[in-house]
């Protein structure tokens, strides 16, 4: 790995040195990989990602190959906007893929705090409560003023007035409609299908008329020349809590309005095999979804032989994404990539759950061995 300047004097330094460092690692361009993989195209890289467990108890320090630069910076948000930047090139120093972009929201309560609901910070900005039904089935919160929407508009602005049209703004994580009905009324949202179904189908449709605005006016925002994806996502990650049948009555219909407004998205299964099916058999044109080996999951996973089978001969990008528990983490991850002779539109990603910060070394050495089985034997010439 080549070395880093140590010291960022200006948002044009942090802007040369991300993309200076991502022209010199084309084998780490994670949105290059994956655009080729929507595509079907062939790629020269497999660029996967191989990380290990995270464990709150694991303290140890390890010894990186290199070390980011420091921002020097006395305007505090141009500072901020550097800072972000660089921090893009963390993965490297397990040489995992890089997306070099700005990021907008607090992960997967972003649009729940719409609702008047605060986000903890020490959970992982989820909410703090939920509400009941009746304090919310009557109306829904405006995506351009409530919650974090004034705070994401300003960041946006920030992001255009300092920074190129050559570094991407990615939309912040809009979880589904259902993720957002679970994580604001709670469990009401797995009883309510039973109790109260009517008053439950109306405030799913609301909800969903809520999700398409903010997406609508989030990408108005951003503007189609800065978006780092055109396409959008729907999570559906409680999806795994209830039957298909309860899904195809009343989730599929939400799913199916944002297809109709936006155009084929892309699902987040959560690893979930009766998720994978609802959503492959019912939403048309389905860009991407998942599969992978994933331990203790409430509905079971999707095998990755499942997967293949399910989407061989379509248009559509399967998402690897497994647990390793076996010492030879090589044999697993090669199997899968021979996968790739057989259907172009394939990415990788893998948890060790054996290993820890003390043997990132090793994840290193995994990497170079795995991008040097795909350029001998998958690389096309």
């Amino acid at each position: 790995m080549k070395t880093i300047d140590a010291e960022i004097h200006s948002i044009d330094d942090a802007v040369d040195t991300v993309l200076n460092v991502l022209g010199e690692h084309p084998e780490r361009d994670f949105a290059k990989a994956r655009r080729a993989a929507l595509e079907g195209e062939e790629r020269g890289f497999p660029v996967l990602g191989i990380n290990n467990l995270g464990d709150p108890e694991d303290l140890f320090e390890p010894m990186d190959k290199f070390e980011l630069p420091k921002v020097v910076i006395s305007n505090g948000l141009e500072s901020e906007l550097a800072e972000e930047l660089i921090n893009t090139l963390e993965p490297l120093k397990m040489l995992n893929p890089i997306t070099v972009a700005f990021s907008l929201g607090m992960g997967t309560g972003t649009l729940v705090s719409c609702f008047g609901i605060p986000l903890d910070p020490d959970c992982g900005y989820a909410p703090a409560y939920s509400l009941s039904l009746d304090e919310v089935a009557n109306s829904m919160p405006d995506p351009r003023k409530t919650g974090l929407m004034p705070e994401i508009r300003e960041k946006i602005k920030a992001i255009k007035e300092f920074t190129p049209e050559s570094i991407p703004i990615a939309m912040p994580d809009m979880q589904g409609p259902f993720n957002i009905a679970h994580a604001v009324i709670g469990e009401n949202a797995l009883l309510a299908p039973y109790l109260e179904p009517g008053k439950f189908s109306d405030f799913m449709e609301k909800i969903t008329a809520f999700w398409i605005e903010a997406a609508s006016v989030l990408r108005e925002w951003i503007g189609e020349e800065r978006l780092l994806d055109k396409e959008l996502r729907i999570a559906e990650c409680s999806v795994n809590l209830i039957s298909r049948e309860m899904y195809e009555e009343f989730i599929l219909p939400c799913d199916l309005k944002i297809v109709e407004t936006f155009g084929p998205v892309g699902i987040h299964t959560c690893s979930g095999r009766h998720v994978f099916f609802a959503t492959l058999e019912n939403i048309p044109g389905i860009l991407y979804t998942e599969a992978g080996e994933i331990s203790n999951t409430v509905a079971g996973h999707t095998p990755v032989e499942v997967g293949m089978k399910a989407v061989d001969g379509k248009p559509i990008m399967l998402n690897i994404g497994q647990e390793l528990r076996d010492e030879d983490h090589f044999e697993t991850i090669k199997s899968h990539l021979d996968l790739y002779k057989l259907h172009k539109r394939l990415m990788f990603s893998y948890t060790c759950m054996n290993l820890r910060k003390k043997d990132r070394s090793h994840i290193r050495e995994l990497h170079c061995r795995v991008d040097e089985y795909w350029r001998k034997y998958l690389s096309s010439p």
